[in-house]
């Protein structure tokens, strides 16, 4: 009979040599020591079965499942990231916590859409333009939740809520130029008072403000629920504010800071409680944003690098080089240990943010990537293109 020890083996491994006491010469099969052969087999194969079989031993177990993420086959590290990705055991917990599993991404869906993707915090929904209607779509489902007519000879960015269905669209015409609040398909405000082209709009992360950037130099604050402006940072208005037109913009996690670029080759930190610019930085970017902690700057551009700063330090930066043209979408994992970049060369890279190591480059889109968001939990992103489509991106299941 066999003992009740996770170490030895159960009822489905195979001993040969006896089954009451194993010979010296005996071959074991299975057990602990069976997984921990296969584990070291030359063949691929073996180490995934190994791999599998290996949570049926307990804690030791598990410990070789966790040897297993630092396997050279990356099939290997796959399975076993699978396996240990949804236990609860500290152990386990801890050693995901230190692994990187971004390098095994790969495109899991592609999704056809329109043109103008936006894609929501969280990556739950986008919103697309078809011809003259714009689809805000459920990005699991593929359901259309609603839609909004195109606005007539109009240029027109959007952006969407975190959790709720809030879409927010700019709207440039020859004459106007408008922010509009829809919710669930019913404008609710129209929003005016940029004099030139509103080029950038971001919504806070507590989906309480709207900050909208203009060709006018100014930035605009605006009440999500009213609609109405807050207040305007602007160069006659402001202290230190910007000398030219607004490029980007991002609210810091808590959304007591807003960074901002500019033509004028500076970046601004306002604080929004002051609504006074608490620091400047020189530099272009096209694209800004903060890390989770909203200590790190990541600033990407027309050079195809991104710089990321310590807030503290902003005279401190690492640079990621790697891209082949401009800089379109940033985005940092929920732990703030992982960079993720977008580029006009139709790639994504990720990278180390503690120290710009390269990990991995994620090749699909046919044309730019224009955006991105990272899942709540981390394990997946979700890109959007001038191909006309959305790419679901993660570790691939077995």
């Amino acid at each position: 009979m066999i003992a009740d020890n996770c170490n030895q083996p159960r009822e489905y491994d195979a001993v040969l040599g006896g089954q009451s006491q194993i010979p010296i010469a005996a071959a074991v099969l299975g057990g602990i020591a069976g997984v921990k052969q296969r584990l070291h087999s030359p063949s691929i194969e073996p180490r995934i079965a190994a791999v599998k079989d290996a949570p049926k031993y307990g804690e030791a177990g598990l410990n070789l499942a966790i040897e297993a993420l630092l396997d050279p086959a990356a099939e290997v590290q796959r399975v076993a990231y699978l396996i240990l990705r949804p236990r609860t055991e500290l152990l386990v917990r801890q050693a995901l916590k230190e692994f990187v599993p971004y390098k095994l991404f790969e495109c899991i869906r592609t999704l056809k859409t329109g043109t103008n993707v936006a894609i929501s915090p969280g990556g739950a929904r986008t919103a697309s333009l078809h011809g003259k209607i714009i689809r805000i779509c459920d990005l699991e489902t593929g359901e259309i939740l609603y839609t909004v007519d195109k606005y007539p000879r109009a240029q027109e960015t959007f952006v969407l809520c975190q959790e709720s269905e809030v879409f927010v669209r700019s709207r440039n015409t020859a004459k106007h130029r408008a922010i509009e609040i829809w919710q669930g398909g019913e404008l609710r405000h129209t929003s005016l008072g940029h004099e030139a082209e509103i080029t950038a709009i971001v919504i806070s992360p507590d989906s309480r403000v709207i900050a909208s950037g203009s060709a006018d130099t100014t930035i605009k604050i605006w009440n999500l629920e009213t609609g109405k402006l807050i207040c305007t940072l602007g160069s006659h208005l402001t202290w230190g504010a910007h000398k030219q037109g607004i490029v980007s913009l991002a609210f810091s996690p808590i959304a007591q800071t807003l960074a901002s670029s500019s033509s004028d080759g500076t970046i601004k930190l306002w604080n929004l409680r002051s609504r006074e610019c608490s620091q400047t930085i020189k530099g272009y970017a096209n694209y800004l944003a903060f890390s989770p902690d909203g200590q790190t700057l990541a600033a990407g551009g027309w050079d195809r690098n991104i710089q990321l700063r310590q807030l503290s330090n902003p005279d401190s930066q690492i640079t990621l080089s790697g891209h082949f043209n401009s800089i379109n979408a940033i985005a940092f994992s929920p732990d703030g240990r992982t960079v993720v970049s977008a580029s006009a060369d139709g790639n994504i890279k990720f990278w180390n943010a503690s120290t710009g190591e390269h990990i991995h480059t994620l090749c699909g889109h046919q044309n730019s990537v224009t955006c991105l968001s990272f899942s709540s939990d981390g394990e997946t992103i979700i890109s959007g293109s001038l191909d006309k489509t959305v790419k679901i991106w993660g570790v691939i299941p077995f």
